[in-house]
């Protein structure tokens, strides 16, 4: 290896020469030094190819105006700003992951570097800095963000549609209440309006029933007492009754069968619940009808 690529001092050995340059070019790391100016003393085949240059080509050239003249969005970098040259200028070691070094093509890449004074005693000479190609890793760590941001979104539209969902489902549980509500006040109602039936037309037949047989009790227990004209005339009065009292009981049995079929009509057994629909739809369509006819027949 050159001699001046590690830029020692005179007086060193070549062993020592040697042993510094293979440890140099063993690592796949780029390595350079500079000195207070801020010019190239060394820099290892490693760090030349991720630079775009020859090696011989650096040598005593700034390294800042070479290769970190620029902030990553193109933007001038001020050599003062430089945590590479701050360094040696203030002693302060750094290491940085946010940068890019710029290549003799003038593309740019994404680095990682760490910058360290070079001390003789307390003497500041310079400063060797370690950089490496973080491309890849900036890109994997880039599409993590992306994938990540794209669970995020996913959730998010995940979470709005749940709430939504969930929004549906409580209105459809409130109008599943209402119509329970509903439904309850329906059965309240029939059942208020079948008893109301039940009482006003069987109970005034029953009773009806109950006082014409008093009445042929009380006749049939007189029967006797009669001459036997007035004994035919009452058997015919008693036959009268006895057919009207019939009519009576057929006006009974009408009423508990409408109101039986009202309670559960006998087509929902036997035809299910459209068919029992249908049907009482067309019983409140012929009932609709009549009323309207008897309306036209009144003066």
């Amino acid at each position: 290896m050159p001699t001046h690529v590690l830029n020692l001092p005179a007086g060193a050995s070549a062993l020592w020469q040697n042993r510094l340059g293979l440890l140099l070019e063993s690592t796949g790391e780029g390595v350079f030094g500079i000195d207070l100016a801020g010019n190239c003393v060394f820099i290892n085949r490693a760090g030349a190819q991720m630079l775009g240059f020859a090696a011989d080509e650096v040598m005593g050239r700034n390294m800042h105006a070479l290769t970190h003249h620029s902030h990553p969005d193109g933007s001038p970098y001020a050599d003062s700003d430089c945590p590479i040259f701050n360094a040696f200028r203030q002693g302060l070691p750094c290491r940085v992951d946010t940068e890019v070094f710029w290549r003799q093509d003038g593309s740019a890449f994404a680095v990682e570097y760490s910058s360290h004074p070079i001390l003789e005693g307390e003497q500041v000479h310079g400063a060797v800095i370690a950089f490496v190609d973080i491309t890849s890793r900036k890109r994997a760590a880039d599409e993590l963000q992306r994938a990540h941001d794209d669970l995020a979104r996913a959730n998010d539209e995940l979470e709005r549609r749940v709430a939504a969902r969930t929004q549906e489902l409580s209105q459809a549980l409130a109008q599943l209440r209402e119509l329970s509500a509903y439904s309850e006040q329906v059965r309240e109602d029939e059942r208020t309006r079948i008893a109301r039936e039940v009482h006003d037309e069987l109970g005034s037949l029953l009773v009806a029933l109950k006082m014409d047989v008093n009445w042929l009790h009380k006749r049939l227990g007189e029967q006797g007492e009669r001459t036997p004209e007035a004994a035919g005339d009452m058997r015919t009065q008693m036959r009268c009754k006895c057919q009207n009292m019939s009519r009576l009981i057929e006006n009974a049995v009408d009423n508990v069968g409408r109101i039986i079929t009202d309670l559960r009509p006998s087509i929902l057994d036997h035809q299910g619940l459209w068919a029992a629909l249908e049907w009482q739809a067309q019983e409140f369509v012929q009932s609709a009808e009549l009323e309207l006819a008897w309306q036209m027949e009144v003066p």
